[in-house]
């Protein structure tokens, strides 16, 4: 007696004569659905300034990234929502594309040979959109990926003037990152840029991973400049259309570089549809109450 791959609510069906190859997806995908109840991190809702809050917060009243897209800090009010603690590694984008008879990502013969199955999983937007989509399907409540607005008040503990996504608002190469000559050494192909697993450095105090490196995530959004200008109050969702997207986080990257890109109100838009555009993805629960 083996089981049947459905789960939108996660029941097992036993049919007679199915293979095992079936009771194994959805043994996986049973174990995802828990996995991502477990870590989602429920984010209750409040009003924030968003962006570069320099000007009301540094010492000398100026802007900490000063790029002029991160302007003008604008208030926010958000519902609550559940976000992911870790991003989606290869391994949870396995058991979708197994569950939704898709090719796997990351096939090639070099990926095959470096890349870790608990590392963050690297796709374009919307197939990045799809699985958290899919997800909540499985979960059972809508899910999607992150809103700039979500990503940034999440990374900032709720809205708090933050600088740096970190355990403690600094960041302290080899300690709470990742120092370049610890990316030599942890990768087998000595290639520093390369992503590692989920987890190894201390989270944030909500207690999300890797916000600051091991890959930038995708994020819901249009992006557009001048768009802080004119962003509603209520739940902003970015533009309506546009050419690129915005990713937040950041790379791996040379200390000096990681203190001024990884900042958390940094901006960087993305091709979704170039050729280098695969980035890393979190998925939120768009639900007001916590995830059972």
């Amino acid at each position: 007696m083996a089981f049947a791959l459905s789960c939108v609510t996660c029941e097992a069906t036993a049919v007679p004569g199915a293979s095992d190859a079936q009771a194994s997806s959805f043994t996986a995908l049973q174990a995802l659905v828990a996995k991502t109840k477990k870590n989602l991190v429920f984010v209750e809702g409040g009003t924030f300034e968003m962006g570069d809050f320099g000007t009301v917060h540094s010492p000398a009243k100026l802007p900490y990234y000063g790029a002029l897209d991160t302007m003008p800090l604008h208030k926010v009010t958000l519902d609550s929502f559940s976000i992911a603690a870790y991003k989606t590694t290869y391994e949870d984008y396995d058991v979708y594309t197994e569950a939704t008879g898709q090719k796997k990502i990351a096939q090639d013969p070099r990926d095959l040979e470096y890349k870790r199955r608990t590392a963050p999983a690297r796709a374009r937007w919307q197939a990045a959109r799809d699985y958290c989509q899919w997800l909540g399907k499985q979960v059972g409540t809508p899910m999607d990926l992150p809103t700039e607005a979500q990503w940034e008040y999440a990374a900032r503990n709720r809205g708090q003037m933050v600088i740096y996504a970190t355990d403690n608002g600094k960041i302290e190469a080899g300690r709470n990152v990742p120092t370049y000559e610890w990316l030599e050494k942890h990768n087998r192909d000595g290639y520093a840029s390369s992503w590692y697993e989920v987890g190894l450095f201390p989270p944030s105090p909500l207690g999300l991973y890797d916000l600051v490196s091991n890959g930038a995530d995708w994020t819901l959004d249009w992006y557009d400049a001048k768009y802080y200008a004119n962003s509603p109050v209520l739940n902003p969702k970015g533009p309506e259309t546009g050419t690129k997207k915005v990713t937040r986080g950041q790379e791996n990257l040379e200390p000096i570089a990681m203190e001024m890109r990884a900042m958390t109100m940094v901006r960087l838009p993305v091709d979704p549809t170039g050729r280098f555009a695969d980035y890393a993805m979190r998925c939120v629960a768009n639900s007001a109450q916590k995830i059972q």
